[in-house]
């Protein structure tokens, strides 16, 4: 058996799909705890409990804590399969789903709404074959399919835009048909800030974040506040060198200024370049610097520091793994102020998914001097030396980032800006509420009340407009959350209207289509008629979800537990430890897709 076959275990799949609606409105009998009861020997394997991750240190790690619990019990009572909880500090999260450890099947959680992501690429390529297995890859889902690979592949390579937006598509549809990812209800970015300590700037869609740096910029302190003071997972700025995880939050448009940036609005903006030209297919990428910009130790911003900026991440994918590679040809500093980038075939999604999220300019000489060409991830500063609007004045690592406006820049940062570490949402929350902090972002919905009711006037919640969506993530590679039946049955059970009261206050929508990209993504396929519906309502169908497994040969003993199909095959897609791409047996595109 393929991995395209196994992928939907030998049915169409949209025919699949299409059998459900009926099947759930015919309202077919079964028991609570699972369906009709069969005798042993129409029974395969019992189900055994299956484990369900907890994400916690992050925002609204309460809210992921009941949303699995939610999972839990449907998985019990509708399905008949237990589930154990565990919880999973996030860098131990990312590690294990990142090399595979098959520690858990299920996970609640989103793609946060990172510029990044506002290119499909970098949602996309993540779920590439390549990334799948123990590698350290960032395939948090270990989803392995050939077909969907080489659409992400095709987008890559597309000549122009309207192309690479019907590959693009293709890709979506592929993963929507196999029920990945399990979708529950569109996001919202919440904000908010103290009205007797700041002046805020026009937030625009992306809100009141650390995200948006035109709205740092634009900010200015009131009253008694020395600037702006905000919290952050420690996580973002556990390290100087800020490629190791994602850039954009707090380094990149503040400490660090990219080639082209994301305005308030996500529109692609001149930063470091006043001006670029995109040539040759996608192939020929030209940019401008900015005459007289200096980094914070006064030395030249130039081409050649923009060079080798791009060259030393280029030689570093490996340690730095959420960027992705790119097929540069040659990367030129014509003269101080002129940079050219060839690429060796067309490349459309490199301006969008990495110049503004990876290219703040670094200074060259201070990387060089630091060990950063021997040591990439843990260079030796004597001082941080940025290109961006803020200077740092202070840096603990995982504790606090204290910076101030460089008043050589040509942007006019209006405050100092103060960034600190904390771990727990309540203490955050908490030093909010005594003025400790005057900017809190990734506000949860309890937070969002609580400011509501007790702070109204002395501070207020600024709504972005997010594009992705929280997600119910299934384990592709080990049972039985590798079966599209039982991805699809977890999806029937779920209740999506009060996940959203959950994560939205009712302000989000429940999503019933699978899809790697919200409503509001300007990738969203035009119609959703090139998904796949996996729910018939915001509200579980329990029946239809019971059905799906009736279909496919999965059945109930006088317990309610559910077993597998007699003769069901239970071997991981791929052997514990490996990756797909050492298996060009069960997936025929290895020789192809992974070299």
């Amino acid at each position: 058996m393929n991995a395209d076959t196994r992928t939907t275990d030998g049915i169409d799949r949209r025919t699949y799909l299409g059998a459900l609606g009926a099947a759930g409105a015919a309202g077919l009998a079964g028991c609570s705890g699972g369906g009709e009861s069969a005798s042993d020997e129409d029974l395969g394997e019992r189900v055994p409990t299956m484990p369900g991750a907890i994400i916690a240190g992050t925002a609204g790690s309460s809210d992921l804590e009941r949303a699995m619990q939610h999972v839990q019990t449907q998985s019990e009572e509708v399905l008949g399969v237990p589930m154990e909880l565990v919880n999973r500090e996030i860098t131990t999260y990312w590690t294990e789903a990142y090399n595979d450890q098959r520690t858990f099947n299920f996970t609640v959680s989103i793609s946060p709404s990172f510029p990044s992501v506002l290119d499909p690429d970098n949602l996309l390529y993540s779920y590439h074959i390549k990334n799948a297995g123990a590698n350290g890859r960032p395939n948090g889902i270990n989803y392995a399919d050939c077909d969907f690979s080489r659409k992400v592949d095709a987008q890559r390579t597309a000549t122009n835009r309207e192309q690479r937006r019907s590959h693009v598509t293709d890709a979506l549809s592929a993963a929507s048909a196999d029920v990945t990812p399990i979708t529950l209800c569109t996001s919202i970015t919440g904000g908010a800030y103290r009205t007797d300590q700041l002046d805020p700037g026009d937030a625009g869609s992306a809100g009141a974040s650390l995200r948006n740096p035109e709205f740092l910029w634009n900010t200015t302190a009131t009253g008694e506040a020395d600037g702006i003071v905000s919290n952050i997972t420690p996580a973002n700025i556990a390290s100087a060198t800020y490629m190791s995880s994602q850039p954009a939050t707090p380094w990149v448009g503040t400490v660090y200024m990219p080639l082209l940036y994301r305005d308030r609005n996500y529109e692609l903006a001149a930063g470091a370049a006043k001006d670029w030209t995109v040539e040759n297919s996608y192939q020929t990428f030209t940019f401008d610097i900015r005459e007289g910009m200096t980094f914070h130790d006064g030395s030249p911003l130039t081409a050649e520091d923009a060079k080798w900026t791009l060259e030393f991440l280029d030689d570093n994918t490996d340690s730095f793994s959420a960027i992705n590679e790119y097929p540069y040809e040659s990367i030129t500093a014509v003269d101080d102020t002129t940079l050219t980038v060839e690429m060796s075939r067309p490349a459309p999604s490199w301006l969008t998914a990495f110049v503004p999220i990876w290219s703040g300019v670094l200074p060259k000489d201070v990387w060089r001097a630091a060990g950063a060409e021997e040591n990439p991830t843990d260079p030796d500063f004597e001082g941080l030396v940025g290109s961006g609007p803020y200077r740092v004045v202070q840096y603990q690592p995982r504790q606090i980032l204290v910076l101030e406006p460089d008043e050589d820049h040509y942007i006019d940062a209006g405050a100092d800006l103060t960034i600190r570490g904390y771990q727990g949402r309540q203490s955050a929350f908490r030093a909010f509420q005594t003025g400790g902090l005057n900017l809190l972002i990734n506000i949860t919905n309890d937070t969002w009340s609580q400011i509501e009711d007790g702070m109204a006037e002395s501070a207020t919640v600024v709504a972005g407009d997010a594009f992705t969506s929280f997600e119910l993530r299934a384990q592709h590679s080990f049972a039985p959350s590798m079966f599209r039946e039982f991805r699809l049955a977890v999806s029937q059970a779920l209740d999506r209207a009060l996940i959203n009261g959950m994560f939205t206050r009712g302000e989000g929508s429940p999503e019933l289509y699978a899809s790697f990209v919200g409503k509001n993504h300007p990738w969203r396929p035009e119609s959703d008629d090139a998904l796949t519906k996996i729910a018939d309502s915001p509200r579980p169908n329990e029946e239809a979800a019971k059905q799906v497994l009736r279909d496919a040969g999965w059945g109930w003993d006088g317990d309610g537990r559910l077993h597998y199909p007699p003769e069901k095959d239970l071997t991981p897609r791929w052997p514990e430890g490996s990756t797909p791409c050492e298996e060009p047996d069960g997936f025929p595109c290895v020789p192809d897709i992974c070299e």
